[in-house]
């Protein structure tokens, strides 16, 4: 099963690294407003925030769901790939792709953590930094054309569903159960916060980071090399960060936010110095690596008995609204001070976060 985990998470990534490095340029290569590319890139994390309150009321997360929604990603893929030169047609796909993509990871993190365990989920899941790395060099290593860079992400998202439909013949039918709702007690609300406002600070990161060291002389070949160290340096903390989470979560939580106001520090300040640029992406490590795992291995500690419905709403609360809060309000404050914006709102959470203890 681990194989297989493994090749959905390379090609998951895959597309989302055509998404996140490259489509944001495409689109402004189409004639897009700045605006405009914070609206199509905040459509989707928007419907992954929604999601969680349908699954409440209405769905389940079970195979069927599953596959249903693997069958509908890629469709979608193909349709945004004929349909991106157009705002209103990308808007509305973007908002489908986003409903049907929260189900997608949720189901296999909770199928991954109960069969083959946190000690072995790192790595598999850095199998999904290599599907980025791969097309982060693939497509920097080439000259950038729409019709590559959209065949690669209907590809990748093909093959996503091929190997979710091998992940979901081995499942049982309700492998993920209706958890129902969460206690209302212990919540933890500066932990959810703190995460809410760090994604935001990542929002201004995925939509932008591209355009605003290109914008700062910084070549595209040069961009990809930097967007693959950070992903490299990912690699690294998944492999090795089981002896990192012996520590304890919360503190591992609080520094790996802390860090990731200091690495927008960075970018904002030096923008065309190199070497601080690379630094900056070897910040990766804690503030997506080990802040995503810790986080994980956190709320399966304190929501033990509803711990897959709030694996989804970590999963609509930060890649969710907090990717379409900060996929907003970069596209509304583009300009020199952009990365300056994203470390305050980071330095926010981390703030609030100090207010968080252990129970």
């Amino acid at each position: 099963m681990i194989v297989k985990i493994a090749g959905f998470y390379f090609f998951y990534f895959a597309a989302v690294g055509v998404y996140v490095i490259y489509m944001p340029s495409l689109l402004k290569g189409l004639g897009y407003t700045p605006f405009e590319i914070g609206a199509v890139f905040a459509a989707g994390p928007l419907s992954r925030f929604a999601s969680p309150f349908f699954f409440i009321s209405w769905l389940h997360l079970n195979r069927k769901t599953f596959v249903n929604a693997l069958i509908a990603s890629t469709l979608i893929g193909i349709a945004i790939a004929a349909g991106i030169s157009h705002f209103w047609v990308m808007l509305a796909l973007m908002v489908l792709l986003g409903f049907f993509w929260s189900i997608l990871l949720p189901f296999v993190e909770v199928m991954a953590l109960e069969h083959i365990g946190k000690e072995r989920y790192g790595k598999a899941r850095l199998f999904g930094s290599v599907g980025f790395i791969a097309v982060s060099l693939g497509l920097g290593a080439v000259a950038l054309g729409l019709g590559l860079s959209m065949a690669v992400y209907v590809g990748s998202i093909a093959l996503t569903m091929v190997f979710g439909l091998m992940l979901a013949s081995l499942v049982e039918k309700e492998i993920v159960r209706q958890p129902g709702k969460l206690a209302r007690d212990n919540l933890h609300l500066p932990f959810w916060v703190a995460l809410f406002l760090m994604q935001m600070g990542f929002g201004f990161f995925y939509n932008f980071y591209t355009i605003y060291e290109s914008e700062h002389g910084i070549p595209m070949h040069i961009i990809s090399y930097l967007w693959t160290f950070g992903v490299l340096i990912e690699i690294v903390m998944f492999n090795y960060q089981k002896r990192v989470l012996g520590l304890d979560l919360l503190f591992l939580i609080k520094l790996s936010v802390f860090l990731g106001g200091v690495r927008w520090l960075m970018v904002h300040a030096f923008p065309e110095v190199l070497w601080v640029a690379y630094a900056a992406q070897s910040l990766h490590a804690f503030s997506f690596a080990l802040l995503h795992t810790a986080s994980i291995a956190y709320i399966n500690t304190h929501y033990y008995h509803n711990r897959q419905l709030a694996q989804q709403f970590y999963t609509g609360l930060t890649f969710g609204l907090g990717a379409f809060a900060g996929s907003l309000l970069s596209g509304v404050l583009y300009g020199e001070h952009i990365f300056l914006y994203a470390a305050l709102i980071t330095f926010a959470g981390w703030g609030i976060l100090l207010k968080e203890r252990n129970q």
